[in-house]
């Protein structure tokens, strides 16, 4: 019999669920692994290696985050569309070529500053593009994987995900301390890795295929889409909720964007060392996301959003203990930083999967990507929180630091606690 195409009409919305769910796997354990070599820890590192300025590395990573979130409020026309696959592989493409700017510049450039550039615009260009995937790639998930799997999908790409990041971290390390590769171009040799992976994966989205979408009526523009989100969110007490939780909880990204940095800087650890960072942090996802995987297929999104919020609380707590453990040599010191970066990527996971999970229960075909895409982008509002972090540090004590972001996620801690369990 010969093969269907990716446009065949099938009965079966999931005709195609267990080729897709490998593959998909697949890409996003390349695209995780490829991702933590530039890592935020790596490149704040690396900026203020190159510029000495903690407020450039803040800018650098408010830049990466408006500009990944913007594109997602852009996209919420997409559910009536009968076909997701070609609009997500084609932006995918796109943006992971965009790191070769990166690349090109290390290696032919002998301008430190046009180096950096090179660096801003890759790290702008290629998450802005990717932006534009993230709405389709969800839909498409949503449409090709039943939902009693959907959990252990997510879970399942976190965890494997995760330990290939665990195996990028000794990466990042032996990049870093190779005896041949001088700075810059052992961070350009990271990038250059990161594109080669990200390039791989391309190849698995493309044997994807997909179960068109029945036909829809509904032409509404996408500026009336985006008129219409605030009386979504003024009728829907649920929405408003969880944008306030997520809100909150964002304000983590004041400080965790200089966890390296703190460490370098401020207690001594070897600048060798960072990609052992990566190893803790992706320690913590890989194992998270089996307890997550499972409250996820279970609904439980409710207690999903208290442990990692009470996780990433702890992990901030470490940190502002941390300076003084090591200034007065206190027994267990050395254990506090691998604990701290194990705990904040076991809740980072946790809880994108919980809010977008509360999205994908609480709404349908057409409201989904408006509600996806409305979420996501307000992370646009706590983008400029790096940049406060960078003047924190510039001026005041590392302590300030975390207490400004201890006091908001414990803020989401009570807020998560009045949502309901499970999803209706």
């Amino acid at each position: 019999m010969a093969s269907l195409s990716t446009d065949d009409p099938v009965d079966d919305p999931y005709a195609y669920w267990k080729r897709n769910f490998l593959l998909l796997i697949l890409d996003s354990t390349v695209f995780m692994t490829a991702v933590s070599l530039s890592d935020v820890s790596i490149l704040s590192v690396f900026l203020v290696k190159a510029t000495g300025s903690t407020f450039l590395a803040g800018v650098f990573q408010m830049v990466r985050v408006t500009v990944f979130f913007i594109p997602q409020l852009l996209s919420i026309n997409v559910g009536g569309k009968p076909y997701k696959k070609r609009i997500f592989v084609k932006w995918t493409m796109v943006g992971r070529c965009c790191l070769l700017i990166a690349v090109l510049a290390t290696f032919l450039a002998r301008d430190l500053h046009l180096i950096v550039l090179s660096f801003f615009l890759s790290f702008a260009l290629f998450p802005l593009f990717d932006g534009f995937t993230v709405v389709p790639w969800l839909e498409y998930v949503v449409k090709s994987i039943p939902p009693p799997k959907r959990g252990t999908f997510f879970g399942l790409s976190q965890g494997l995900g995760a330990a290939g990041m665990i195996a990028s971290g000794f990466l990042i390390t032996l990049i870093l301390n190779a005896p041949h590769l001088i700075f810059p171009q052992n961070y350009g040799t990271l990038v250059l890795v990161e594109a080669i992976l990200m390039l791989t994966g391309v190849g698995f989205l493309l044997y994807l295929r997909e179960a068109p979408d029945a036909a829809t009526t509904d032409d509404t523009r996408l500026l009336d889409l985006l008129k219409g989100i605030p009386r979504i969110i003024r009728e829907d007490e649920m929405v408003r909720r969880l944008i306030l939780i997520q809100l909150l909880f964002s304000c983590y990204s004041v400080s965790t964007p200089f966890y390296a940095l703190f460490a370098v800087t401020q207690l001594g650890v070897n600048e060798g060392q960072v990609g052992f960072f990566i190893v803790y942090q992706m320690a913590g996802r890989l194992v998270a996301s089996f307890p997550w995987a499972h409250l996820c297929n279970k609904g439980h999104n409710k207690q999903l959003l208290q442990s990692t919020g009470l996780l990433m609380l702890a992990s901030l707590l470490l940190a502002l203990v941390a300076g003084a453990s090591y200034a007065a040599d206190a027994p267990g010191a050395s254990l506090l930083i691998p604990l701290m970066f194990f705990l904040y990527g076991a809740a980072f996971s946790g809880m994108f999967l919980a809010v977008n999970n509360y999205v994908l229960g609480i709404s349908d075909r057409q409201q989904r990507p408006i509600l996806l895409g409305t979420m996501n982008a307000l992370y646009v509002v706590t983008s400029i929180l790096p940049v406060l972090g960078g003047i924190i540090i510039a001026y005041l004590p590392y302590e300030l630091l975390f207490v400004t972001s201890i006091v908001p996620v414990a803020g989401s801690l009570f807020l998560a606690s009045r949502l309901r369990q499970t999803l209706d």
